[in-house]
């Protein structure tokens, strides 16, 4: 029996995580949120990881705050990159491997093709230079691992989208949302799923990345469309530009995910994001 220790286990990622677990009674799985494992801080991890054995960690933890990121620069530092290399390292010396998570704002979004898992890296704002930061300290540390890069993660749990549009629709006469981004989401659900049916395969390892998201493109103002229709709110949405957006954050404008490298070698199927979407909303009336 396979048996991994999951950090970030309160945040959505975690949730997400915690959810899927169920479905995979073959495997066992320690969840460890930040006040049980503090990641930033190499002798926790050591203390903590000395009372369980494990064979491998899946770091669930960020900092995800695009727009506070701007100003806690060095806690997203803290959080994204060093944190990051206190875990490899720790994975290192103690022959573990280990599943990061990183996201579409690593690349400026100037290209209008797919993006690649490695074509060129230039982040346009303090979240996605943190995010950058821990891929390169990974990658240097060199033991067993790999990155997901997702994009637009979306979950019955936390602060998210999808979450935070279902709120807004229940006080506000209309609700504005920017049309000129485009992009891929991610189910969290799905993304967990993935993760624990193929990491026992010998093939999961591979690559030290995968791009991973949904089918199908799509802009935040018809992701927005698409919730309240499911949610048969009559509420409409009113498009916009990211310049008529008040945000200080600059954010890729296309940073469409290509996935066919994790399709073709976990030979995997992915689900479009308005099939999952309507799962996520089943899932939150449940709630």
């Amino acid at each position: 029996m396979a048996k991994f220790l999951i950090t970030g286990a309160d945040g959505q990622l975690g949730q997400c995580f915690q959810l899927v677990a169920q479905e995979f009674s073959s495997n066992d799985f320690i969840f460890a949120n930040q006040n049980e494992l503090d990641i930033t801080s190499a002798n926790s991890l050591k203390k903590f990881c000395s009372n369980n054995n494990f064979d491998g960690i899946i770091n669930c933890a960020a900092y995800t705050n695009v727009e506070k990121a701007e100003k806690q620069i060095q806690k997203a530092n803290r959080v994204n990159a060093d944190a990051v290399k206190n875990i490899g390292t720790f994975a290192k010396e103690n022959s573990l491997f280990l599943v990061h998570f990183s996201t579409d704002h690593v690349f400026d979004g100037h290209m209008k093709k797919l993006y690649k898992e490695e074509d060129r890296k230039n982040p346009v704002n303090e979240y996605g230079k943190s995010k950058y930061r821990g891929e390169e300290l990974l990658k240097k540390i060199k033991c067993t691992h790999t990155t997901f890069r997702i994009s637009w993660l979306f979950s019955p749990f936390g602060d998210n989208f999808v979450n935070n549009i279902i709120k807004l629709s229940e006080t506000e006469k209309e609700i504005k949302v920017v049309n000129d981004q485009r992009g891929r989401p991610t189910y969290g659900i799905d993304l967990a799923r993935v993760v624990i049916k193929n990491i026992s395969k010998p093939y999961f390892f591979n690559y030290n990345s995968y791009n991973y998201a949904q089918l199908g493109v799509t802009t935040w103002s018809e992701f927005a469309s698409k919730i309240l229709k499911y949610k048969n709110n009559s509420m409409n949405i009113t498009p916009c530009l990211t310049s008529e957006y008040p945000s200080d954050v600059k954010r890729p404008k296309y940073a469409v995910l290509d996935t066919t490298r994790i399709e073709n070698n976990f030979s995997l199927r992915i689900k479009n994001w308005e099939l999952t979407l309507k799962d996520c909303l089943n899932r939150i009336d449940k709630l």
